[in-house]
């Protein structure tokens, strides 16, 4: 619980704590400026402005540089440099799994300012999600990790749920959980279609592909393609003879962001701030209810407006040395994975324990200011002036934590369409929610393998669209 200390130091820490607050919170503001300009910048084709500004924020090894680092591994995957997009996104993932993570009432009693004082603890979704941008990663190079990245995803998804519904019963009970808790880290419907579709190549596992392509219905009903997919699976058949098959995947919309809001400090959120507290042992504790505070303010989920709708797929196929090239409209990539949609769902899981976190560190700063009022020998009008005032405008600094990675997509979309093998011109092309075009289509070279699969990534978070292809040594290129 929050406690107490004597000595009159406690006046001086708090004129401290008051400086400091103002001074991080310009930084703050400064950075989160950065970042948002860059993330435009993104949005309307500019990568190379983006990742001068984003490099300048995650070089600068203050409290956003990690946010920073990972836009910037979507704009070196934008741009056709996987290698470097998986390096910066692997690296990121073993630095959040050695992490020290603190207990939420320790976190919250530590902190004088507010939550961006932190160091930076990525959402669970964050977390899942640098996994499967890692699959998306392997696929426009060599494809051999992507089954691994994308199977450690959905373990971890699976691991968030089990604890959000251990969380959930510890606090409020199994009866009255039950009826608050939902599938809120429902499995990625991603991850069973990226398996079906590696085994189905394969043509040695297609018991294996049937089932996961039956789970991607079964998580995605919505999803259409599923199946033909089965069916294929089924016959054992990949693709017409001299044929082969050419993945699209996605990358739709701008995806959630965090923007500050003032919450109401509601039921259950002071449950968990209670039971948070009653962790703690009771020794010398100079707070025995938690402060009787309306409402707080916290990280909202919001999704910048994108036209985008889908993507359409086209090709020219050669017909002769004399004649002009046979244009195919393939079709629209197809909705698999609502990443905004799971954001928000994950996100209104996590708010009572939020409201919880700002409730006892605001509970902590009132004593703070009352104890330095009794320091000091402020009684009568001018000590209770002093607590109001005090109070007042240490609460009011305070700001919500909305670091976040913020050029993920609103959506993973896929297409698949089968070629004859060889050479071919492929016309990506970003449409709205009507199905019109939107933006010139991007035209890119694309290598066919017999019986064999070949993947292109689009990365469409408005009508400035990146494509990038996987080279036939390996690599991958961006046009």
């Amino acid at each position: 619980m929050i406690r107490s200390r004597d000595g009159v130091g406690w006046t001086s820490q708090l004129a401290g704590w008051l400086t400091l607050l103002a001074l991080v919170t310009t930084g703050c503001a400064t950075k989160l400026a950065q970042i948002d300009t860059a993330r435009n910048a993104f949005a309307a084709g500019d990568a190379a402005m983006a990742h001068e500004v984003l490099s300048e924020v995650a070089n600068g090894r203050g409290r956003f540089a990690t946010p920073a680092k990972l836009d910037l591994a979507m704009v070196d995957l934008a741009t056709g440099n996987a290698t470097a997009a998986e390096q910066r996104l692997r690296s990121l993932r073993d630095e959040f799994e050695h992490a020290s993570k603190l207990a939420p009432l320790h976190e919250a009693a530590a902190m004088v300012t507010d939550d961006t004082a932190r160091r930076f603890q990525p959402a669970g979704y964050e977390q899942v999600m640098i996994r499967t941008m890692l699959a998306m990663c392997s696929l426009v190079r060599d494809g051999q990790d992507a089954e691994s990245y994308i199977n450690q995803a959905a373990i971890l998804q699976a691991k968030l749920q089990r604890e959000h519904d251990e969380r959930r019963t510890q606090v409020f009970g199994e009866a009255i959980s039950d009826t608050l808790t939902a599938n809120v880290h429902q499995e990625l419907a991603l991850a069973p279609y990226l398996r079906g579709v590696l085994r189905e190549e394969t043509m040695r596992d297609l018991d294996d592909a049937r089932r996961n392509y039956q789970l991607v219905s079964a998580i995605q009903p919505s999803f259409l393609p599923a199946a033909d997919d089965l069916k294929r699976a089924t016959e054992g058949v990949h693709s017409q003879p001299g044929h082969g098959a050419v993945y699209v995947f996605a990358l739709v919309g701008r995806g959630p962001i965090l923007q500050a809001v003032e919450a109401p400090t509601t039921t259950a959120a002071m449950t968990v701030a209670s039971a948070l507290m009653l962790n703690e042992s009771n020794e010398e504790d100079d707070v025995d209810t938690l402060p009787k505070i309306t409402s707080v303010k916290v990280p909202s989920v919001v999704i910048p407006p994108s036209q985008v709708a889908a993507v359409t797929v086209a090709s020219y196929i050669p017909t002769g040395p004399d004649t002009l090239p046979l244009y195919e409209l393939h079709g629209a990539t197809q909705p698999l994975t609502n990443v905004a949609e799971m954001v928000q769902k994950q996100a209104d899981a996590e708010m009572p324990w939020t409201i919880a976190r700002s409730v006892i560190r605001q509970g902590g700063k009132e004593l703070a200011v009352s104890t330095a009022r009794q320091q000091l020998g402020l009684d009568g009008p001018m000590g209770t002036l002093f607590q109001f005032a005090s109070s007042t405008a240490w609460t009011a600094a305070e700001s919500a934590d909305t670091r976040c990675w913020g050029l993920l997509p609103r959506e993973i979309q896929v297409l698949r369409a089968e070629l004859p093998a060889g050479d071919h011109l492929v016309e990506f092309a970003p449409v709205n929610y009507n199905g019109q075009p939107i933006a010139t289509a991007n035209r890119i070279p694309v290598r066919i393998h017999n019986g064999r699969n070949t993947y292109a990534l689009v990365i469409a978070p408005t009508e400035k669209i990146y494509v990038v292809t996987a080279r036939p040594e390996g690599g991958s290129g961006e046009g």
